[in-house]
C-alpha cells in the first residue's frame, strides 16, 4: 500500500514540475516578444538595404566625423541614444566656415584647445540623413569602432541613420 500512495505522490510531483516547466518556457517565449531592443540602423535609403546595424542601449554615444566642404577642417558631431530616440547633444569644429555656428542657438558654446565646441544640445532627430563623399570623407563612429563610410560606400549614397525598436526575438532571429 505504501507503494501506491508513493507512486500517486510521485506522479502528482512530475505534473507539477511538467506545469512548472511549461510555465516557464511560456515566459520567456512572451518576454522574447514583448520586450524591445533597440537598433542602430545605417540603412541606404534608395536601396532600403541595411548597411549596418547595432544593438545600442540607453545612452549610447555615436558620432558622425567629416571635413568642412569650404575651410577642409575636421567636424564632429556627437549623438547618443535616448529613449530609443537619436538626440543630438553636441558639436565640435576648428574654424568658422560656413553652415557652421559663431554662437550656440541651443547648448553651450565653448572654445577649448582651439576647438569651437558646443555642448548640451539636446535635439531630438527622428532620423540622419547623409549623403556619403569622398571628399568630405565621412566617418561614423559608434563604441570603438570607426567606420569610414567614404571608403566603403560609393560617393553620393545617400544614407539613413536611425534608432528603430525591434523584440528581442526579431533580434535574435536577425543575428542567426
Amino acid at each position: 500500500m505504501k507503494n501506491t500512495r508513493l507512486s500517486f505522490i510521485m506522479k502528482k510531483n512530475k505534473k507539477f514540475i511538467f506545469f512548472l516547466l511549461t510555465l516557464f518556457i511560456l515566459i520567456i517565449v512572451f518576454s522574447l516578444f514583448v520586450f524591445k531592443v533597440n537598433l542602430l540602423q545605417i540603412i541606404d535609403y534608395q536601396q532600403e538595404k541595411i548597411i549596418w546595424e547595432e544593438k545600442a542601449e540607453n545612452g549610447a554615444e555615436f558620432k558622425i566625423k567629416y571635413l568642412h566642404s569650404v575651410a577642409k577642417t575636421p567636424v564632429i558631431e556627437i549623438f547618443e541614444i535616448k529613449d530609443g530616440k537619436i538626440l543630438l547633444t553636441g558639436t565640435e569644429y576648428q574654424s568658422y566656415g560656413a553652415g557652421l555656428p559663431t554662437e550656440a542657438v541651443q547648448g553651450e558654446y565653448q572654445v577649448e584647445n582651439d576647438k569651437f565646441i558646443i555642448k548640451n544640445i539636446n535635439q531630438f532627430l527622428p532620423e540622419i540623413m547623409l549623403r556619403v563623399s569622398d571628399y568630405a570623407e565621412h566617418e561614423f563612429v559608434f563604441k570603438e569602432d570607426t567606420i569610414p563610410l567614404y571608403q566603403e560606400i560609393e560617393t553620393e549614397t545617400l544614407l539613413q541613420i536611425q534608432c528603430k525598436k525591434i523584440s528581442y526575438f526579431r533580434f535574435i532571429k536577425r543575428r542567426f
